[in-house]
């Protein structure tokens, strides 16, 4: 993949969102649930003194305490774990898909955006329901899970428009994708992504995955959860756009979940008013 044409374009075109590879190991500690250490957590920022910059002044901006934070350890002693810990997540998932940085002039990123939120939202309800995996990591698996999508419209936003155009007629986005990226799709973008960016393991699997759940090897019942969210959510995108077109759900994937097509309407019907919602909040 390093090799790749289409790879060498999106490293050569200057536009390529720089992670600090920190951010990786720390991102991997703050989503698990049942093995996150908080000193371990700090000691990893205090090592990478930009980091520690950084996310001392995404604290002070998004707290509406009226102090100022000195240190990492002092931000999270007043925040308390849990809230300085999903400070920290949003402000990760933000530097990795920086929606105001996009080019392309037909693809509307703010629309895709809502793709990706109804994503998120759909992940975590099938999470809460299913009792299978952490909802909170599912939301933001569904914010992140086409970051290559996100990587495409900032380095190659020419490439990009073609592949919306081709969208709009009523090609399916992979095989536009790879009509225009020379048979590599968005999946394999992100893929490769998590491995420049140092991004986790479960993390990379998932975006890898999202579009072809029964090939996954490992943490398949994350992929089989983002997947059902991406299907429901591009069914909604798809409307945003003028299009007709409907998902069919596997009935595979939703059994090995325990979900029921009434649960499946339910979030069907209710998503566009959550998405709207929370893109009012977030945006």
């Amino acid at each position: 993949m390093q090799h790749n044409k289409v790879i060498t374009q999106i490293k050569e075109s200057g536009h390529l969102p720089k992670i600090p590879k920190a951010f990786g190991e720390i991102l991997d500690m703050l989503l698990d649930p049942y093995e996150y250490d908080l000193d371990e957590c700090i000691d990893k920022f205090i090592k990478y003194p930009q980091l520690e910059k950084i996310m001392i002044h995404s604290l002070d901006y998004n707290s509406n305490l009226n102090r100022k934070f000195l240190t990492i350890r002092d931000a999270i002693t007043y925040l308390g774990a849990r809230n300085a810990k999903i400070v920290a997540i949003s402000y990760i998932t933000n530097l990795l898909v920086p929606i105001e940085k996009g080019r392309a002039k037909v693809f509307n990123n703010k629309k895709y955006w809502k793709h990706c939120l109804g994503t998120s939202i759909a992940a975590y309800k099938i999470a809460e329901k299913s009792n299978l995996s952490d909802k909170d990591k599912m939301f933001i698996y569904g914010l992140v899970h086409d970051i290559g999508v996100t990587v495409l419209d900032i380095c190659l936003p020419d490439e990009m428009d073609q592949i919306h155009q081709l969208q709009k007629k009523g090609v399916h986005q992979i095989a536009a994708e790879k009509l225009v990226l020379q048979g590599i799709t968005h999946a394999e973008i992100g893929s490769w992504l998590c491995f420049e960016w140092n991004l986790p393991d479960e993390m990379q699997t998932i975006i890898a995955n999202h579009h072809t759940p029964l090939l996954a090897t490992r943490h398949k019942t994350d992929v089989m959860i983002i997947h059902l969210a991406d299907s429901i959510s591009t069914t909604y995108y798809e409307s945003l756009l003028g299009c007709e077109s409907t998902f069919i759900y596997s009935k595979k994937i939703m059994e090995s979940l325990g979900i029921d097509e009434d649960f499946m309407k339910e979030i069907i019907h209710t998503l566009p008013q959550e998405i709207e919602r929370l893109y009012k909040i977030v945006v």
